[in-house]
């Protein structure tokens, strides 16, 4: 095992804050639980993996990317989806179209903007609110990282980019997304138990675009740094296959095919938007 993995209590019990359905894949397993993104990135950048030609990319250049915070996705691919995926939202109904916002003056000093050179200039209508209040709606996602074998990295890279411009649209109708990762894998080892492994990412309020999450959530994420974390922790007693996926209720797994139609009104339902 390498040292730093001898820092995990592995058999804690999982946080209160889980869907209760996670418990159903509470008993005998081995609990990785990471405080925030950048101790993930820490543990992972101690490490090297077996075989290094996984998502045709070698160790050193994933992990450089991540600790960059530098995604691969070609931007103009990722503004096709994004394009494609503003427009189903828009056909649906679910989106509207883009539009400046009427501006009306005030003094009353609330959810203001100020015209800097009116204001040194004394003058005092120069404080301006939107006309339209909004309310803030949050949402907690989990995003499960487990999927089978045959599941190609090119469909993990699509799954993600759209579900990552769902992400910037639903935060545009002020809904903003909690994001954690959750990794259950069923038996990896010869010791028979189960895997799981959880990564805050981003809080409600967190700055996200498809750019910076995708810098974390892409198909590098499992192949590479959690086998990583699997061949490091189980060594000899990992098997070839390491382990089989598993779906959770109550996380979205990232290898099915992805629906942002459903995703959108899945979240805006659920928040009472």
């Amino acid at each position: 095992m390498h040292d730093i993995l001898e820092q995990f209590n592995t058999n804690l019990p999982f946080p209160s804050v889980f869907p209760e359905s996670f418990n159903n894949f509470s008993e005998g397993r081995d609990y990785f639980t990471f405080r925030n993104l950048g101790h993930f990135c820490h543990v992972v950048s101690k490490m090297t993996q077996r075989q290094d030609n996984y998502c045709d990319m070698t160790y050193a250049d994933a992990l450089a990317k991540l600790l960059a915070g530098q995604g691969d996705f070609p931007k103009t691919e990722q503004d096709s989806i994004r394009n494609l995926v503003r427009s189903n939202l828009h056909k649906r109904g679910l989106i509207t179209e883009d539009v400046y916002e009427a501006y009306r003056y005030t003094v009353d000093g609330v959810d203001v903007g100020i015209d800097v050179g009116k204001y040194a200039a004394g003058e005092a209508d120069c404080v301006i609110s939107p006309s339209r209040q909004y309310i803030d709606f949050f949402y907690e996602l989990y995003i499960n990282v487990s999927y089978p074998h045959w599941v190609d990295n090119s469909q993990i890279r699509t799954n993600c980019a759209k579900l990552l411009a769902t992400i910037e649209e639903l935060e545009r109708q002020h809904i903003f997304i909690k994001i954690a990762l959750v990794l259950p894998i069923s038996q990896p080892s010869n010791n028979g138990r189960n895997f799981f492994a959880d990564v805050p990412l981003f809080s409600h309020k967190d700055p996200k675009s498809a750019e910076t999450m995708s810098a974390v959530i892409n198909d590098r994420l499992l192949r590479k740094f959690f086998f990583a974390i699997l061949e490091n922790y189980y060594g000899d007693d990992l098997r070839s296959s390491y382990g089989n996926a598993v779906e959770l209720n109550d996380a979205m797994c990232i290898g099915n095919e992805f629906n942002e139609i459903e995703f959108f009104k899945e979240v805006v339902l659920s928040v009472g938007a």
